[in-house]
C-alpha cells in the first residue's frame, strides 16, 4: 500500500509531475521551433531558387519575353502541387511583369503581395485569406520573385510536429518508468554511468561499453546500450568501408598520368566529404587535339558524386561524335536533362587544346571563369558562355577561341576555391585567385598548384571546408 506522505511517494510524484510539465513545455517549444524552421527552410529554398533562376533569365532575355515566359512556366510546372502547393514565380523587367501560368495563380494581386513579402523583414505578406512567403533577387533592371503559401508550410509542420509529439510521448513514458525505478532504488551512480556512456556514444565514441550492474533493470539498460553501441560501431565501420570503396572508384574514374605532346597537366582534388561532386577529365579527341574538362555538380557528397559519374559517361559519349566544345556541351546537357529531371544542375567548362594551331577553344556552361596566364604575367579571363547544364534541355553555348603560345598556363577551378570563406565571412574570390596564380607562375606546374591550394587553405584558417575544391592546370610547353 502506498503511503501518501512517504518520501518515496512524494519524490516520485514530484519527478513525474516535472516530467509531465517539461514534456508539455518541450512540445510547445518544439512545435514553434518546427514552424520557424520550416518557414526558414522554405525561404532558404526560395532564395536558392531565385539565385538559380536570375542568371538563366538574364541569358534568355535577349531571346524575348516569350522565351522567359516559357522558361518560368517550365520551372514552375515541375513543382508538383503535392510538394509545393502554393509555389509561384514572377519576373519584373523594365516595368513588364511576367508570371508563371502553370498552376493558374498569376494575377496583379499575387505579384503585389510577392513584392511586399520580398521587401518585408519577415519575408511574408498578406494575400487575401492567405499569407505569402517570398524571396527575390535583382540584377540591373531585372528582378525574379518566388513565393509559397505559409498555410501549406504550417500544415506540413503540423503533421511533423504531431508525429514527433507522438514519439516524444512514448519516449517520455519509457523515460519516466526508468527514472522512477532509479529514484526508488536511490541508484544515482549507475544512472550517471549510463548517461555518461550514452553521451560518449553521441560524441562519436562508438563501441564503448558500460556496466555490469547488480540490479536487473540497470543490467538490462546496460545490455541495451552496449548492444546499441556495438551495432552503431559496426554500422559506422561498414559505412566507412563503403565510402572508402566509393572514394577509390571515384579516384579511378579520374585521369591518371596523362601525357600529351606539347602539354603538361597538374591537378588538385579535395572533396569536402568522402566523395565529391566535382569532376575533371583530360581526353584525346578524334582529330588529334586534347579536351580538358572540369565540372561542378550542385551540392556535395554521395548524390553529387553520382551525378558527377554520370557526367563522365555523358562526356565520353559526346566526344565520340563531336570535337567542338559547344557541341560537346549540347550533347552532355541533353543527356543530363533526360536522366535528371529535378534540380541536378551542374557547371562545366570544356577546353579544346590545339597545340599545332597554337590556340584554345572553350565553352563554359555557367562555370567559374578560367584564367589564362602568359609567361610575362598577363592574365586573360575565360568567362562563362552559357547556362548551367540541366536547366533547359534545348539550349546552346558559344565556343570562343583564344590564341596561346609556349609558356602559357591555364587554370580551371571550381567554386570551392573562389567561394572558400574565412572566419570573417569573407570569400577568397576570383581576384585573389588570379593574383595568386600570377604569383606562382615561376614554379613548376605541380608546385604552383600545391602552393595555390595552401593559400586557399590558409585563407580559410580553422573554418571547415563546406564545398569540394578542384584545381586543374594546363601548361603549353
Amino acid at each position: 500500500m502506498v503511503r501518501l506522505r512517504s518520501f518515496r511517494f512524494q519524490l516520485l510524484t514530484a519527478v513525474n509531475a516535472a516530467i509531465v510539465v517539461l514534456m508539455g513545455v518541450f512540445l510547445v517549444i518544439d512545435y514553434r521551433t518546427e514552424i520557424d524552421r520550416r518557414v526558414a527552410e522554405k525561404h532558404a529554398a526560395l532564395e536558392e531558387e531565385v539565385d538559380t533562376l536570375l542568371p538563366a533569365i538574364r541569358q534568355l532575355q535577349p531571346l524575348g519575353a516569350a522565351a522567359v515566359q516559357r522558361y518560368i512556366d517550365d520551372v514552375c510546372g515541375r513543382m508538383r502541387d503535392t510538394v509545393s502547393p502554393g509555389h509561384h514565380i514572377a519576373v519584373e523587367s523594365d516595368g513588364q511583369v511576367l508570371q508563371a501560368v502553370a498552376h493558374h495563380r498569376a494575377s496583379p494581386e499575387i505579384f503585389a503581395a510577392m513584392r511586399r513579402a520580398a521587401n518585408s523583414p519577415t519575408h511574408q505578406a498578406g494575400f487575401g485569406d492567405e499569407r505569402l512567403l517570398a524571396a527575390s533577387r535583382r540584377e540591373g533592371n531585372t528582378a525574379v520573385y518566388a513565393s509559397e503559401y505559409v498555410t501549406h508550410i504550417r500544415r506540413a509542420a503540423n503533421r511533423r510536429a504531431f508525429q514527433r509529439a507522438f514519439r516524444i510521448v512514448w519516449l517520455a513514458l519509457a523515460t519516466g518508468v526508468v527514472v522512477n525505478v532509479v529514484f526508488a532504488r536511490l541508484a544515482d551512480r549507475p544512472l550517471q554511468q549510463l548517461v555518461e556512456t550514452v553521451r560518449q556514444i553521441e560524441q562519436g565514441r562508438l563501441g564503448i561499453q558500460t556496466g555490469p550492474f547488480r540490479s536487473d533493470e540497470f543490467g538490462y539498460l546496460a545490455q541495451a546500450v552496449n548492444s546499441m553501441s556495438s551495432s552503431l560501431a559496426e554500422q559506422e565501420r561498414r559505412r566507412r568501408a563503403e565510402m572508402a570503396r566509393a572514394r577509390g572508384i571515384q579516384q579511378q574514374l579520374l585521369p591518371q598520368d596523362v601525357e600529351a605532346p606539347g602539354l603538361q597537366f597538374a591537378t588538385l582534388y579535395r572533396p569536402a566529404d568522402d566523395v565529391a561532386g566535382d569532376y575533371y577529365d583530360i581526353l584525346p579527341l578524334r582529330d588529334g587535339t586534347w579536351l580538358v574538362c572540369i565540372a561542378d555538380v550542385t551540392g556535395h557528397g554521395v548524390s553529387a558524386a553520382l551525378s558527377a559519374t554520370m557526367l563522365k559517361a555523358f562526356l565520353q559519349e559526346a566526344i565520340e561524335h563531336h570535337c567542338e566544345p559547344s557541341a560537346i556541351l549540347r550533347s552532355v546537357n541533353h543527356r543530363l536533362s533526360v536522366a535528371c529531371r529535378t534540380e541536378n544542375f551542374a557547371s562545366m567548362c570544356v577546353v579544346r587544346c590545339d597545340v599545332g594551331a597554337n590556340r584554345l577553344q572553350y565553352a563554359s556552361a555557367g562555370h567559374e571563369t578560367g584564367l589564362l596566364l602568359s609567361p610575362d604575367g598577363r592574365l586573360t579571363e575565360l568567362p562563362s558562355t552559357g547556362l548551367l547544364l540541366g536547366i533547359v534541355a534545348d539550349v546552346d553555348w558559344q565556343t570562343h577561341a583564344v590564341p596561346i603560345r609556349a609558356g602559357d598556363r591555364l587554370l580551371l577551378a571550381t567554386d570551392g576555391a573562389t567561394e572558400a570563406m574565412n572566419d570573417r565571412e569573407e570569400m577568397f574570390g576570383r581576384p585573389r585567385l588570379g593574383e595568386t596564380w600570377q604569383a606562382v607562375r615561376h614554379l613548376p606546374l605541380d608546385e604552383a598548384l600545391e602552393r595555390l591550394g595552401r593559400v586557399v587553405e590558409q585563407f580559410c584558417g580553422d573554418r571547415q571546408a563546406t564545398d569540394d575544391l578542384t584545381l586543374l592546370a594546363v601548361h603549353h610547353t
